[in-house]
């Protein structure tokens, strides 16, 4: 009953911040692990929640003018295969190179997000062959890692694909559901997570997105980028306070 009590703010919040700028988990899981949840429970119930996220966010996301379905239908192949190719690629990685990468990586994503540029040109084609690529190595990505999976994937639908920040925002969303409930599948069936927990994760991540896209939405394209500017920097932080300093 004590992890119940906890798993509902969490998970709204985590909800709420993945429907806007991604990176719930960076949070979630870390918080999970403090209270005793066993590690691979945590993935589980993230996974759980972010399949709450999809559900509470996609349908505010699809009613946007500018939603665009073909794109989402283009990107879940790559993204799904390469996701498998990560999840079985990750248990030789040992964790003191993951950690660099990762805040390698992360840091890129900063970069992107903060550098004061033209993210999207009107007029310009969109870089299909290089996209479709990218989209398998973000697969390959949130296979192994789960973190941040969302943030990049709206950066490539900007940078490749001439997306709004918002438009990216729903067609990551879309193209996100097979692989999320794929990950979400496998790791709970190996884990010992109760059905209780799943739910009010499921649930309370259901209603945070549904709040959290609504603002996103009503606030537009720059209110998202900035959301996932400070989001990328509190991801970077954690990593380097609690988890690279942990290899020296």
């Amino acid at each position: 009953m004590d992890s119940l009590i906890f798993l509902i703010p969490l998970s709204f919040v985590m909800g709420f911040v993945n429907s806007i700028a991604g990176g719930g988990g960076v949070l979630g899981v870390p918080s999970m692990i403090a209270i005793g949840i066993p590690p691979i429970n945590a993935l589980a119930l993230n996974r759980i929640s972010d399949t709450g996220n999809i559900v509470g966010s996609l349908n505010n996301y699809m009613r946007v003018d500018n939603f665009d379905r073909k794109l989402g239908l283009i990107a879940i192949p790559p993204i799904i295969i390469g996701a498998f190719i990560g999840a079985n690629l990750i248990v030789g990685i040992e964790k003191e190179l993951l950690n660099k990468i990762i805040v390698g990586a992360v840091m890129i994503g900063v970069f992107f997000l903060v550098y004061p540029f033209n993210f999207r040109e009107e007029k310009a084609k969109p870089h299909i062959a290089i996209g479709i690529i990218a989209l398998l190595l973000l697969g390959l990505w949130d296979g192994a890692f789960a973190m941040a999976g969302g943030t990049f994937g709206v950066l490539i639908f900007v940078l490749l694909f001439h997306k709004s920040f918002l438009s990216a925002k729903g067609v990551m969303t879309f193209a996100a559901i097979p692989e999320t409930l794929m990950s979400a599948t496998i790791l709970y069936l190996h884990s010992s997570v109760k059905l209780d927990q799943m739910a009010v994760m499921f649930l309370a991540a259901v209603v945070g997105a549904f709040v959290g896209s609504k603002i996103a939405i009503k606030k537009g394209s720059r209110f998202i980028r900035y959301a996932m500017a400070a989001m990328a920097i509190v991801m970077v932080s954690k990593i380097l306070l609690f988890d690279v300093l942990m290899i020296f």
